[in-house]
């Protein structure tokens, strides 16, 4: 028979072996406390560039919550950033963008007062638990401070470009940049949401907004229904129409159903943008509309005129949209609308390699398209 004491130490052995089978099981996570080396490198590193009189006149971007640092969470930093930046998303100053898993964890950082912008960039394959060893220097793989002048950017865009280009930040110089001169301006909330999942603003993303408006207007929220988007044809409207209306592909309420260049010739109105169709969940019934969006009108309006690069295009006509996205009906319209009756399912519209324009009669067939 065994003692007493063999089956204490054997029950503290087993104990011991759970708790380690336990800890095995999830991945190493790093405390907030863990990243204040790089939060201090940081404030060392910028001085007095990242120092503002109004908290609200600093903002910082970063993909942190969308990587991981040597498998660590990154989205430990943001409460770190909050306490020692007073960036939060609350207050509109702290954007996220997601990135590939395999991208650097970087820091953004722009004082609107001063003009000025850092850029961080540390490794994935570090240890946070050995930043405190580490000098700045080893720890970011890339450290940079640069002018932003925002007023001026803004006017002269395509002066700025190859300056821009050459900070040194990779493919993120003019997209981080651009978030920060368009922010200036002022992001409403389903943007800030919406930029999350597309990673970058661009015309096609504040489209959405123009065009999700007016989807509310013309089908309002009630109480018990569903929507139902099919985006067609397909731009980067699609990523702020889901986040707004929260119509996602794994709750089967977004379809997307893109057109080639060819095929957008069939299209009776060139605009066209896509179907929101709003039922009942009690009785099936609803309604839909059509809507387009009118790229054309837009661009007289932002007074662009020849050929200017693609940046200094994006850059302009984004500035132009934030400043009237609430005269959205300027270039966001009804095309057409249409009743659900009940036991027409909105996924009829688009199952079985179905066409929803041709179902709604927006089609125009091959042999009576106009020369």
């Amino acid at each position: 028979m065994k003692s007493t004491f063999d089956i204490k130490v054997m029950i503290k052995l087993y104990i011991i072996g759970m708790l380690l089978l336990i800890i095995g099981l999830f991945p190493p996570m790093a405390l907030c406390s863990d990243y204040i080396p790089i939060i201090a490198s940081i404030k060392a590193f910028a001085g007095d560039d990242l120092s503002v009189r109004n908290k609200s006149d600093l903002l910082t971007i970063s993909n942190a919550s969308f990587v991981r640092f040597n498998d660590n969470e990154t989205i430990n930093i943001l409460d770190l950033i909050y306490e020692k930046f007073g960036c939060s998303e609350g207050r509109k100053n702290l954007i996220l963008l997601r990135s590939n898993p395999s991208h650097p964890f970087y820091l953004f950082f722009f004082n609107k007062e001063r003009k000025k912008a850092a850029y961080f960039e540390i490794p994935l394959n570090l240890a946070p638990k050995s930043l405190p060893d580490l000098k700045p220097e080893e720890i970011f793989s890339k450290a940079k401070l640069f002018d932003v002048p925002w007023d001026e950017i803004l006017k002269n865009a395509s002066g700025w470009e190859k300056r821009l280009k050459s900070m040194g930040m990779g493919p993120n110089e003019l997209k981080l940049v651009s978030v920060a001169l368009l922010w200036t301006v002022g992001l409403p909330q389903e943007v800030v949401k919406a930029i999350e999942i597309h990673d970058h603003l661009c015309p096609g993303v504040l489209s959405g907004l123009f065009i999700g408006n007016l989807l509310l207007s013309e089908l309002p929220p009630q109480q018990d229904t569903s929507y139902f988007w099919i985006g067609s044809p397909v731009w980067c409207k699609e990523d702020l129409i889901l986040s707004m209306l929260n119509t996602t592909p794994g709750k089967r309420n977004i379809f997307l159903f893109p057109l080639s260049d060819e095929s957008k010739k069939h299209l009776k109105d060139k605009n066209s943008a896509g179907i929101l169709i709003q039922t009942s969940r009690k009785t099936g019934e609803g309604k839909g509309i059509v809507v387009g969006f009118d790229w054309e009108r837009l661009r007289k309006d932002t007074g662009i005129t020849g050929e200017i690069s693609k940046w200094e295009e994006r850059l302009i006509t984004s500035h132009y949209m934030l400043n009237n996205y609430k005269h959205y009906q300027k270039y966001a319209y009804v095309i057409k609308k249409f009743e659900i009756q009940k036991g027409n399912k909105p996924e009829s519209y688009i199952e079985q390699c179905t066409n929803p324009w041709k179902k709604l009669t927006l089609w125009i067939e091959e042999e009576k398209k106009a020369e």
